[in-house]
Order: structure tokens, then C-alpha cells, then sequence
């Protein structure tokens, strides 16, 4: 019960927080087609890997490992050794204060590259990776369609309920793929 009532203040927070950022408009074809480095943000709590399998292949041959940072909460390993030359950043229940939000140290971890593309994989609005979704001010913030998902996305996709989660995650590649100009050898 308390669970709750701190992920709605949390998320009160966060809008507060965010509310003087700006939203510039976007040209998504230019921007992500020109886009150089991305951030990827795993889906926290499950430790789930294999869905996103073609997500990350596909962000693996536009951006190169070393053009990409990967959020993870530390249970998946399976994404380190898929991805070996990423920069890695463990984002852990330890990483959060009250309301979920990340503490200072982990947006300093995020703040220190630039990114063109941020991408969060959780299919459900989970509100520390929405907030570094946000924090980290990549030109296009992709997201799924969710109740308040418009404070931290704004290029966000509706995944069809009746679909799994493997087939969510492949449409979604296949979106993006849509956009790419060229590929990282």
C-alpha cells in the first residue's frame, strides 16, 4: 500500500523536477536516422533477456558497442556478454531514493556521454528508468505508451496486450530499423 502512494508522490517529483525541460520539436526520421550514440535501458526487475534479443542486435549494428550505454539492474548477464564493449550502468534498488527516483550519482554516470537515442524497454511505465529516460536529454526519448509516459517520452509506441513480449520488442526493432540511414561496421 505505502508502495504505491511513494510512486505517486515519486512520479509528482519527477514531473516537478522536469517541468523546465524543454521539449524542442523533433524531426524523428532526421534524428534518428543521423543519431550516433544510444542508450539502452533493459527492462528492470525481471532480468529478461531474451525478447529483446533483435532490439539489441539492431542497436548493435547502427551504433557499434562502443557508441552504446546499457542500463541494466545487474541480474541479466546474458546482455553483457552479447554486448562486451558497452559501457555498462547497474542501476540498483540501493541506487534509489524513497519515491524511485535515481540518486545523483547514477544521473552523473548517465550525464557524462551525450546521446542521441534513449530507449526504455519496460513495457510498463517504471519510474526510475522513464526519469533517466528523460534525464539523460537525448534528442529522441522512445518509450511505450503509457498513462503519463508523455512527461518522459517523446517518441513512445502502443505494444498490442495480446502479443508477447518477444514479438513487442521485434516490431520495435523493426520500427527503428525503418529509420536507419547506415550502420556501424
Amino acid at each position: 500500500m505505502f508502495q504505491n502512494a511513494r510512486r505517486t508522490l515519486g512520479l509528482q517529483v519527477a514531473r516537478f523536477r522536469l517541468r523546465n525541460t524543454p521539449h524542442d520539436i523533433v524531426a524523428f526520421t532526421a534524428a534518428l536516422s543521423c543519431a550516433k550514440r544510444a542508450l539502452l535501458i533493459m527492462p528492470l526487475g525481471n532480468g529478461e533477456f531474451l525478447p529483446t534479443v533483435m532490439v539489441i542486435d539492431m542497436l548493435r549494428r547502427k551504433y557499434g558497442e562502443r557508441n552504446l550505454t546499457v542500463v541494466t539492474d545487474g541480474r541479466g548477464t546474458e546482455v553483457n556478454r552479447a554486448l562486451p564493449h558497452s559501457t555498462f550502468i547497474r542501476l540498483l534498488n540501493t541506487d534509489l531514493n524513497a519515491l524511485f527516483l535515481p540518486h545523483t550519482n547514477v544521473l552523473h554516470q548517465i550525464k557524462q556521454n551525450s546521446y542521441d537515442v534513449a530507449i526504455d524497454l519496460n513495457l510498463d511505465l517504471v519510474l526510475p528508468s522513464a526519469y533517466i529516460c528523460r534525464a539523460s536529454s537525448a534528442i529522441v526519448r522512445i518509450g511505450f505508451v503509457r498513462k503519463h509516459a508523455d512527461v518522459f517520452y517523446n517518441f513512445q509506441i502502443r505494444p498490442d496486450p495480446t502479443l508477447s513480449r518477444r514479438v513487442i520488442y521485434d516490431r520495435l526493432a523493426k520500427c527503428l530499423q525503418m529509420f536507419q540511414a547506415g550502420e556501424v561496421s
